[in-house]
């Protein structure tokens, strides 16, 4: 089936539960699951003479709008499964302590590694732009909801070859933040990543403000001027000249009125509306380790067990969170006291 239009109608109605049936090339009588009888609907204009009752299935249509409003609709949020990953990376043990960069008097030992499920939501934001033209762009983000982070990889989570319904392992879920506040994280990103289209788009509206107000300033001056002659030439031979008065007066009120609107279409407004949202879960390995400090070095650790994760999607090891600030990182420390923190952490305040 070669006509995307014509597979995506055959998709949708068998997605809500209804029936098409192929009366010839390109037209089909639709039943609907909420409707009573069949809509005969056509794909290819040709065939309407001989189906005048057939609604006409195009783009741009009326049809195609209120179909697509309802597959948007049905399928705002949904569950999906990508867990075709390598689960049993060579010398995992060596490859994680390696990636992890601790001080020479500590030593990390994996005590064990089990794999969890870790959903990631994947948002479609609509942002609008509103001004003298209306245009529409889409953001797709996904947040790591075990740590709270943006997912920086989203064509593998938008390969939908890869994503199943249902998942393959019996493996157990891992702990997730709130829905919300990764709602707000994933938000705050977009808002980042519209602000410099933003700067740009009221940057380019200033610029054509000024132009177009000095156009239409000389216009209605041109008009004024052309009036005023008019006017003189009227008096000299002592005609009536009220009317023409009074024409200055509604050019100067037009002039207002059109200056007014044209700054109003200058104003740029952005809407921002989250339009689908997908969780995808993936497994991943956590390895749990045992820190321990090197004789007469400082003293007891703390904390004496981090949990370090690897992504079997990317073959790499996420960063940890600081034991004292829960920021991501790489590398630790160690303070007098035992206790462990990261470089972005000032020790002085640390323990």
């Amino acid at each position: 089936m070669s006509d995307p239009l014509e597979q995506f109608l055959i998709e949708y109605v068998d997605a809500v539960g209804g029936l098409a049936d192929a009366v010839e090339p390109q037209v089909y009588d639709v039943l609907m699951p909420d409707a009573a009888t069949p809509q005969r609907i056509a794909l290819d204009p040709d065939a309407l003479p001989e189906h005048p009752s057939a609604q006409l299935l195009t783009f741009g249509s009326a049809l195609l709008d209120d179909l697509l409003e309802r597959a948007q609709t049905r399928g705002q949020i949904g569950l999906a499964f990508l867990d075709d990953a390598h689960l049993h990376p060579h010398a995992l043990a060596q490859r994680v302590t390696r990636d992890v960069v601790l001080p020479e008097q500590i030593t990390l030992r994996v005590e064990n590694t089990r794999p969890l499920y870790v959903t990631h939501s994947l948002f479609w934001f609509e942002v609008t732009y509103l001004g003298d033209e209306k245009e529409q762009a889409l953001y797709p983000l996904a947040i790591d909801r075990y740590y709270g982070r943006q997912v920086r990889y989203l064509d593998e989570l938008l390969s939908g070859e890869r994503l199943a319904d249902t998942r393959r392992w019996t493996f157990a879920d891992a702990s997730t933040v709130p829905l919300d506040q990764a709602y707000l994280a994933a938000r705050d990103a977009v808002v980042r990543t519209v602000r410099a289209e933003v700067n740009t788009r009221q940057h380019h509206a200033k610029t054509r403000l000024v132009a177009q107000t000095e156009r239409m300033k000389k216009y209605y001056a041109d008009l004024r001027a052309e009036l005023a002659e008019r006017i003189e030439k009227a008096q000299a031979r002592s005609d009536e000249v009220a009317s023409l008065r009074l024409r200055q007066d509604a050019l100067n009120r037009e002039e207002g009125v059109r200056l007014d609107e044209l700054t109003r279409n200058a104003q740029l407004r952005i809407q921002l509306k989250l339009i689908n949202l997908l969780h995808i879960k993936i497994p991943r390995l956590f390895i749990r380790t045992h820190v321990t400090a090197k004789p007469r070095s400082v003293p007891t650790i703390h904390p004496a067990s981090l949990t370090l994760t690897w992504d079997p999607l990317i073959e790499k090891t996420d960063a940890l969170v600081c034991p004292h600030c829960q920021l991501p990182t790489f590398e630790l420390h160690v303070n007098r006291q035992g206790v462990l923190h990261c470089t972005g952490c000032n020790p002085g305040e640390v323990g």
